[in-house]
């Protein structure tokens, strides 16, 4: 299940290519200029409320938003920084959301 807490928007186009970039690191790139970078995020005191492992999505050099997961769910929020970059939308942060958790279970298998 995937929650979004944020800004509305209508999204587009979704065509997101992410890499494991470093350690807890991701690469995101989509068609265009557009390329954001997700790292392991520090607890973010009104956000990171259990142990479950959360990320902070990264554009144009500000934190966009964070996304963090939970059991079988995640929470993507996006931060006020965000509506500085209407070229990302809350769909596109889900996706990427998606394309973290894809990843890191595909890590996780084999550990």
């Amino acid at each position: 299940m995937l929650f979004m807490e944020g800004r509305g928007g209508t999204g587009g186009y979704m065509k997101w290519t992410v890499k494991e970039w470093l350690s807890e690191g991701f690469v995101a790139r989509r068609a265009g200029p557009v390329t954001a970078y997700i790292y392991r995020s520090l607890r973010w005191p009104d956000f990171y409320s259990g142990g479950g492992p959360a990320y902070e999505v990264r554009y144009g050099g500000a934190t966009i938003a964070l996304i963090r997961f939970e059991g079988k769910g995640a929470t993507v929020r996006s931060l006020a920084a965000a509506a500085g970059f209407p070229e990302i939308t809350d769909l596109d942060l889900v996706e990427l959301a998606l394309w973290v958790n894809k990843l890191r279970g595909a890590a996780s298998g084999l550990n």
